[in-house]
């Protein structure tokens, strides 16, 4: 009789001896070995996400593959010569019924006030304001845009510009900074609105709808055309129309001051000899012809209120179009310029003199500079070689917009998952201090915006108070407005304490007067 051993009964025991080991693998965290990167091992990754979240559409530039490329933009980049009027390279054209009178309005900026020597005084206030650090040594790096605030009426405006990657998608932030700033200074409108856009139905400030065009990223500029490589704006997007193409602009109630405006803006390249019919609140109908140029061109339209804008275009050959500015000639405006996975380092893909026409038009006195999301990862906890490229990023911008101060804005909190548990990446605070050393090497401004949103494990709150999103990564339209808060809280101080030292410096130079009066020689005058 031929017993065979009977083994079925073994299956179970190796099944859970295999189960055991594996937990027990995932204990051990991802590592190197030489250049060969060991994930970590996870048997329930299908269920439970045990790294980071990932970024939307991430380019990550934490290693130093980036600065060759860099180094080779900044080498063919064309030299910028002064802009000497803002509406250099700029047709105007307005209709002449139904149609306001164009008002110009040029904002003054005041000298800085003499000593009794004659000597210029400029000090910087010296006051700790929470989050913002101001690296301009003895002169606020701020200046411009306190000046701006502080000389406000009802005939000068106020202008911004966030520059950012998906941390400000939609308007997020930007909506409620702008919404702010027009509540106390005036104003109305939502700013600049590219002809067409990949993100237009995420942005709640202005209904958008668009027909037959082409959206070109300057993330990917080298794949597109020879001709169009060098046209692109730091907006992010140009917009090549097909024959026929149409975009709509309509004013919304999601914030306040945003349903109409005074006055639109379509800013272009016409190369060619393309006709655009607008349409103003469906009834004022009026055609565009501007001429053939390789410079930047602007038609500038003003009624008393503007609802909706329509455009159709025709003869599209050689046509560049940037966007629409939905906006007026007085109070606060704030554009939004976000590019989705970008580091920063695609600004360097835009034309220097094309950013410097279309700031000269706009005369921005502050650019804020948003990124960092982008290049962060779990795995590096240090980025200088991120700050190098990203101070050469803050001084092409200096170049771009001269007038302008420049703030960066830190990278927020972000979690990733340890244990069941999403707490701060331990790589933010590295990021962070590679932001604030950029800052302080090329003496611009610098905001925590970390710390303004409550600093460690603060995503984690936000996204319990749904004020972000579960990636823990980025923040919705509720977070945004903390965030906005925070940062014109922050602005706004540095605006007082410029106020004051400014009538500390009146009141100076009136003792000063006061003293250096002499009684006795005013009476031999009066004698003779």
């Amino acid at each position: 009789m031929n017993f065979k051993k009977d083994y079925t009964g073994y299956a179970s025991l190796i099944a859970i001896l295999v189960i055991v080991f594996l937990a027990a693998a995932s204990r051990i965290p991802g590592t190197k070995i030489g250049e060969i990167k060991l994930k970590k091992i996870n048997i329930l990754s299908d269920l439970i996400e045990d790294d980071a979240p990932s970024d939307l559409g991430g380019d990550l530039y934490f290693d130093t593959t980036f600065l060759a490329e860099a180094d080779a933009i900044e080498a063919n980049m064309p030299s910028l010569e002064p802009v000497q009027s803002r509406e250099q390279g700029a047709v105007v054209v307005e209709t002449e019924r139904d149609f306001q009178e164009a008002q110009t309005a040029v904002p003054t900026s005041p000298r800085p006030l003499p000593d009794s020597s004659g000597s210029v005084v400029m000090k910087r206030p010296t006051v700790e304001i929470p989050y913002l650090e101001d690296f301009g040594g003895s002169c606020s790096a701020l200046l411009p845009f306190y000046e701006a605030m502080l000389d406000s009426t009802d005939h000068n405006r106020v202008r911004m510009a966030v520059l950012g990657d998906s941390f400000i998608e939609g308007d997020i932030v930007t909506a409620d900074l702008r919404e702010q700033l027009q509540e106390a200074y005036g104003g109305s409108g939502v700013g600049f609105v590219p002809f067409s856009s990949p993100i237009a139905q995420f942005r709640g400030t202005v209904r958008h709808v668009f027909q037959g065009w082409k959206t070109l990223d300057v993330k990917n500029a080298r794949d597109v055309a020879e001709d169009l490589k060098d046209k692109f704006f730091v907006s992010g997007y140009l917009c090549i129309p097909e024959e026929g193409a149409s975009v709509r602009l309509e004013g919304v109630g999601f914030r306040k001051h945003l349903w109409s405006v005074p006055e639109c803006r379509l800013i272009f390249i016409n190369r060619g000899q393309t006709c655009i019919q607008v349409t103003i609140n469906d009834t004022i109908h009026q055609e565009y012809r501007p001429e053939p140029s390789e410079e930047v061109q602007q038609i500038r339209i003003k009624q008393r209120s503007i609802h909706s804008i329509e455009c159709r275009f025709t003869g599209t050959e050689g046509f560049i179009g940037y966007g629409i500015v939905l906006g007026g000639t007085g109070g606060a405006g704030l554009d939004n310029y976000s590019i989705r996975g970008n580091s920063g380092l695609a600004l360097f893909a835009t034309n220097g003199k094309i950013n410097r026409a279309i700031g000269a038009m706009f005369d921005y006195d502050l650019i804020i500079l948003e990124y960092g999301l982008n290049v962060l990862t779990a795995d590096v906890l240090h980025y200088d070689s991120y700050r190098k490229a990203f101070v050469r990023v803050i001084n092409y911008m200096k170049r771009c917009f001269p007038d302008a101060a420049v703030l960066v804005m830190g990278i927020c909190d972000r979690s990733m998952q340890n244990n069941g548990v999403f707490e701060t990446m331990p790589s933010v605070e590295g990021m962070i201090e590679a932001q604030r050393a950029a800052a302080e090497e090329t003496g611009v401004a610098f905001w925590n915006t970390f710390e303004a949103m409550g600093g460690h494990n603060s995503m984690a709150e936000f996204v319990a108070k749904n004020w972000a999103a579960k990636d823990y990564t980025h923040i919705s339209y509720a977070g945004g407005k903390f965030v906005a808060r925070k940062l014109l809280e922050s602005l706004m101080q540095g605006v007082e304490a410029e106020k004051r030292f400014r009538e500390e410096e009146a009141e100076r130079l009136e003792q000063q007067k006061m003293e250096s009066y002499n009684p006795v020689f005013d009476s031999v005058l009066m004698a003779e």
